[in-house]
């Protein structure tokens, strides 16, 4: 596994589409599920390979135990955006102390709730880190992530977020 304390860039999938690989004279790390979700980039894909011979791209996976924590984060604060891929580069980039280079927002967000740093290229980032919570119109009775109808009046819940000012989710995790 890479060491803590060699500086590294965790890559998501849009700092590959954005060419940050390309640019970036720092050894790289990216997962597997992150690597297969970009390799329908044909025409750079031999560039990728080249790269990752030579050791600039490195491929990893977080260890299950930082997967499971990242997990419990993920339902804590309702992210229900995240695919295995986004999850795995968020536990990648916590286990070796990287900076996380992305754009996506669901995964900014988890990744500010984890104490991760963050590099965003084409956009200003996140300014707040926020919970998502699942709500019913009608009766105003919160639920978990995972429900989808009223327990009460049988309407579709909504979704709507709160602003977290404190770290106490990041906290527990320590």
């Amino acid at each position: 596994m890479v060491s803590r304390t060699e500086s590294r860039f965790a890559l998501d999938a849009t700092a590959f589409y954005q060419g940050f690989h390309l640019r970036s004279s720092i050894t790289c790390i990216t997962t597997g599920l992150v690597f297969a979700e970009i390799s329908h980039i044909q025409s750079n894909l031999s560039i990728l390979d080249s790269l990752i011979s030579n050791r600039r791209i490195m491929i990893f996976q977080p260890t299950d135990s930082t997967l499971r924590t990242v997990r419990l984060v993920v339902k804590q604060i309702g992210e229900t955006q995240l695919s295995d891929a986004d999850i795995s580069i968020v536990a990648l980039a916590k286990e070796c102390n990287a900076t996380l280079v992305t754009d996506d927002f669901a995964v900014c967000n988890l990744a500010k709730t984890l104490s991760i740093d963050l590099l965003n290229l084409g956009t200003k980032g996140i300014r707040e880190r926020r919970k998502w919570v699942k709500f019913c119109k009608s009766c105003g009775r919160g639920y978990p992530p995972t429900q989808t109808i009223c327990s009460l009046c049988g309407n579709k819940l909504r979704v709507r977020y709160k602003k977290l000012i404190d770290s106490k989710i990041a906290q527990n995790q320590e």
